[in-house]
C-alpha cells in the first residue's frame, strides 16, 4: 500500500489548518509546511468540494475546517485525495465464479485487511493528532 504525495501533503496541510485559530491562506500553509503553493491549491479545491474545508473570502480570508476537527478523520482526507483505498486488485465473487476455494478464501482475507485499514483510519480524527 502506498499513499500518494497529494495525500501526504494534504494531511500535513489539513493538520496545520486544524491547529490554527483563524482561517489560513494557501500561501501561509505552504510556507509553514514547505509545500508547493500551486499543488496545495489543487488539493484544497478537492477538500472543499468534499466538505472538509471551506473557503473564506475577504481581507481575513483563507481556508478553515468545514467541521470540527473531532468530526474529520484521517480516512476522510485520504479517501477524498486518493479515492477508495485498494491494496490489491481483487475479483469479487459476483465477477467470476469461485473456481478455486483458496482463491476465494485469499480474496476474503485481503478484503478484511482493506476494511480493517479503513476502520482504523476512520477512528483517527484531526483532533486526536493535534
Amino acid at each position: 500500500m502506498k499513499l500518494s504525495k497529494k495525500t501526504y501533503y494534504g494531511l500535513r496541510a489539513i493538520l496545520t489548518l486544524a491547529q490554527a485559530k483563524t482561517s489560513l491562506s494557501i500561501h501561509a500553509i505552504a510556507k509553514k509546511e514547505h509545500l508547493p503553493e500551486d499543488y496545495l491549491e489543487k488539493i484544497f479545491q478537492k477538500l472543499r468540494k468534499a466538505g472538509i474545508v471551506e473557503a473564506k473570502k475577504g481581507v481575513e480570508g483563507g481556508y478553515l475546517l468545514a467541521r470540527p476537527a473531532q468530526k474529520i478523520s484521517a480516512w476522510d482526507v485520504i479517501r477524498e485525495l486518493d479515492g477508495p483505498l485498494r491494496t490489491f486488485s481483487l475479483f469479487t465473487r459476483g465477477e467470476l465464479p469461485c473456481l478455486n476455494v483458496s482463491h476465494c478464501q485469499t480474496n476474503e482475507v485481503l478484503r478484511k485487511f482493506e476494511n480493517e485499514i479503513e476502520r482504523s483510519l476512520s477512528k483517527i480524527t484531526l483532533a486526536s493528532l493535534i
